[in-house]
């Protein structure tokens, strides 16, 4: 049995609250699909199940793996009545309350710590527990359940979601991972570099591995790792798509050369990539072909270099999230390790404050393979590029200079054609814990310094807006 958690990912809000908090109290823990095979579960063997949905989630069953795990399970929100079903108890319809109610809660090793008293309940399914159910927490004067146990198997249900700014839910996942699942809190920025670099080298064995960059934060501390872990065997590969900001890529030519002692190939595939995305306008048809693009190189990168065992890439939790978990273009037998596919922003930046990442590199943007090429409405071309590359260096460069780009979770230009010029829309996100991107309240003066600059340097540009809109984080 490894010392780790399992968070099930039911509802992606309410398990990445849950993954932050474990890992704030040093508890290793990681984020799988809901419907994690018995397979992957064995492999995993953790110590503890952690099923985590909002409370209106709308009714679900939950999997044979899970059900036939042996050790402790924690179903928070809307799968704790999915477990109490699953335990032979039956459910009623659910309720929506938003209102302050009296919980009152049992003695119970999960609830140590927990003061009984007036909680916001967003709302409640009534549940008929099976017999060797406990309840361990009642709603207001009718005793309602609103949470239950069953010692003997160590199942544990809570219709209430883990919040982010709630320390009784900190609590509770505490309780949870330290006392029943018996979890020690060891999870810190030298095991997971220690983690990663003995993972690095199982997979490379006795041969080389190479590392294919971007200049973003994602990829350099990849880099960083890999290098830790290999030293010279490890080949590290800038592919030059002709997407990014050369300013960029300088910074990042200056840190790897001058200070960590990589020595950097760079592959000039820009004409390549701009015949590839010539007449291509839809968004989801440009993202396709610059990853079929890169597959092709990296099929030429595997075939280029000697006893090739490993492929280092860097992507975090939400990229692999968004853009699936298979990689192509990896030849048999070469594994490919991705060392932060755990991780969170935030995290990445800590992990290369921890390995010596100077901050003006930590706190630059993650850069998508795409680069640019998402931001451009239409045809890439070379002129849209370049006047693109001007208005967002124009504006990225002003954020910084203000001190503005650290509160930010993302900012960057788009460029719109308008007739015979162009329209730049500015954009500046940050994240709320619902998930949703909002725009940053950026002072208005700057925003004016920027405008100035860019029609200035861009007479091409006829208007620069500001975009407000709200959007859905996946």
């Amino acid at each position: 049995m490894r010392d780790l958690l399992l968070i099930l990912d039911y509802d992606h809000l309410a398990a990445r609250i849950a993954v932050r908090k474990l890992r704030a109290e040093r508890v290793c823990c990681r984020i799988v699909p809901a419907d994690i095979s018995g397979e992957r579960l064995a492999q995993e063997d953790p110590r503890g199940l952690l099923l985590c949905a909002a409370s209106d989630t709308p009714p679900m069953s939950l999997s044979p793996a899970v059900l036939a795990f042996p050790g402790p399970v924690l179903a928070l929100g809307a799968t704790a009545p999915a477990l109490n079903a699953a335990m032979g108890g039956e459910n009623g319809v659910y309720t929506p309350m938003n209102a302050l109610d009296e919980i009152d809660y049992s003695e119970c090793p999960l609830l140590d710590g927990l003061t009984s008293g007036q909680r916001l309940i967003k709302g409640l399914t009534p549940m008929r527990l099976p017999r060797d159910a406990q309840i361990i927490a009642a709603l207001g004067d009718a005793r309602m359940p609103i949470a239950f146990s069953n010692g003997a198997s160590r199942r544990f249900g809570l219709q209430i979601e883990a919040e982010a700014h709630d320390p009784d839910s900190t609590r509770l996942l505490k309780n949870f991972a330290l006392s029943v699942c018996g979890c020690t809190p060891w999870w810190d920025d030298e095991a997971f570099v220690r983690e990663s670099t003995d993972e690095i080298r199982r997979a490379a064995g006795d041969g080389n591995a190479v590392c294919l960059l971007t200049g973003g934060l994602y990829s350099n501390v990849a880099a960083l790792l890999a290098a830790r872990a290999l030293g010279e065997r490890l080949t590290c590969i800038f592919v030059d798509t002709g997407l990014t900001q050369d300013d960029q890529e300088h910074q990042f030519f200056e840190y790897f050369t001058s200070r960590t002692g990589l020595t950097i190939r760079r592959e000039d595939c820009r004409e390549r990539f701009l015949a590839a995305l010539k007449g291509v306008r839809d968004t989801m048809d440009k993202r396709r072909t610059v990853e079929s693009m890169l597959t092709v190189i990296r099929r030429d990168v595997q075939r280029s270099l000697p006893q090739l065992n490993a492929i280092i890439r860097g992507r975090s939790f939400i990229e692999r999230l968004t853009e699936g978990e298979e990689v192509a273009g990896i030849r048999a037998g070469v594994l490919c390790v991705e060392p932060l596919k755990d991780l969170f922003m935030l995290e990445v930046r800590q992990i290369g404050r921890f390995l010596g990442m100077p901050e003006d590199i930590l706190y630059r943007q993650a850069i998508p393979a795409t680069g640019l090429a998402l931001n451009i409405s239409g045809e890439v071309t070379a002129e849209r590029l370049a006047l693109l590359g001007c208005a967002d260096r124009i504006y990225r460069r002003t954020l910084a200079e203000n001190n503005q780009h650290r509160r930010l979770n993302a900012y960057f230009a788009s460029l719109i054609p308008d007739g015979a010029g162009y329209i730049v829309s500015l954009r500046a996100d940050t994240v709320s814990d619902t998930g949703i991107s909002r725009a940053s309240r950026v002072p208005y003066d700057l925003l004016e310094n920027v405008v100035e600059q860019i029609c200035h340097e861009c007479p091409q540009v006829t208007r620069v807006v500001y975009d407000l809109t709200p959007r859905h984080l996946v």
